[in-house]
């Protein structure tokens, strides 16, 4: 494990970055900089830093780069950093939150001493952040934009559908018209959307593998397969199905406190709200599809269990499952259907 000396806070906005510099986690001793968000900004960073660390004879192995995850503003500076061969971690803004502990008040200078400081307590636990492949990122883009699209389809028919309940169709001719040739064109490129995503995958073998391994857990379809290719950065990001289970919010925790509490294993409200989604769809087809799932799942309902808990349960099992065979490098076998 590298030894790391020079801990960089960095708070990202869409024009700035913030950046501090610590070597001991006290705020009162970080040097701080604002550049812009850009490629000649993070050049001028670099030979900051670069000053600094030359005057404290810290080599740049010796750097660790911390920052929050702010979709797509953080990117390019990713991008860069990974050019430089340059560690960095990007971490949830509620998870650095939560570790520094009461706060009044609020900068981005102060922002970027914490994430220093995040840095400094935390290096011993933190994972390096690896860039995903250029594929994995226009696919990431592509799920994305297909997101946004099935939003405007679903907000057209739901009012195209209460208009036509409660509107004089004559009222609404051209409307109804324009509606129905918008919805088309959405449809169309949702269409193309999703062929484009499964040309990116058919092009590159090792993610033709990974894909072609996912699906084959009943349950996971094509959409589902692309989100899970994303997400976990081709299964590289996630050591086993139980972490993922806890990024996207579906992996139960108890509450247990001396004999005052006690309380049942329970989801989180934290987590991928569209993972959870997406990973609700896939349990309904797997239910339907796998003789198993669906036997597990009805005998849980006829002993009384919650209807919402056994459906998360599923999706745990599906994840396990996806998870193994991707791990194995073999297709998932149902047993089910051999007894």
């Amino acid at each position: 494990m590298k030894k790391y000396v020079l801990f960089i806070g960095i708070d990202i906005s869409k024009k700035w970055i913030d950046v501090s510099l610590s070597v001991n986690g006290q705020k009162s001793e970080m040097l701080h900089q604002a550049f812009g968000n850009s490629i000649n900004g993070y050049k001028k960073m670099h030979r900051w830093i670069n000053q600094y660390a030359q005057s404290h004879e810290i080599a740049s192995l010796n750097w660790l780069f911390c920052m929050e995850h702010t979709g797509i503003y953080h990117l390019p500076l990713c991008c860069y950093l990974g050019e430089q061969q340059l560690d960095f971690v990007t971490e949830t803004a509620l998870h650095i939150h939560c570790s520094m502990g009461l706060k009044r008040g609020k900068s981005d200078q102060a922002d970027s001493k914490d994430i220093a400081r995040y840095a400094y307590l935390h290096c011993n636990e933190l994972k390096i952040s690896v860039l995903p492949d250029e594929q994995i990122l226009q696919m990431k883009n592509l799920l994305a934009f297909r997101a946004r699209l099935i939003r405007y389809k679903n907000g057209l028919e739901a009012a195209t559908k209460e208009m036509s309940d409660f509107v004089d169709p004559a009222l609404t001719l051209d409307i109804t018209a324009d509606t129905e040739q918008i919805l088309k064109l959405i449809k169309a490129k949702i269409r193309k959307t999703e062929k484009e995503l499964k040309g990116i995958v058919q092009e590159q073998e090792a993610l033709q593998k990974i894909y072609d391994l996912a699906t084959s857990v009943k349950g996971i379809g094509p959409i589902s397969a692309f989100y899970l290719i994303v997400y976990t950065n081709g299964f590289k990001a996630f050591d086993d199905a139980r972490k993922f289970a806890c990024f996207i919010g579906v992996a139960p925790f108890a509450k247990q406190s001396g004999s005052s509490l006690n309380q049942a294993a329970k989801v989180s409200s934290l987590g991928h709200k569209k993972l959870k989604s997406i990973m609700s769809n896939a349990v309904m087809v797997a239910i339907k599809h796998d003789s198993g799932l669906r036997m597990y799942y009805q005998r849980k309902l006829e002993q009384g269990k919650n209807k919402f808990s056994v459906l998360n349960a599923v999706k745990n099992k599906l994840l396990y499952r996806v998870f193994a065979v991707v791990k194995r490098g073999t297709p998932y076998v149902d047993l089910n259907a051999y007894a």
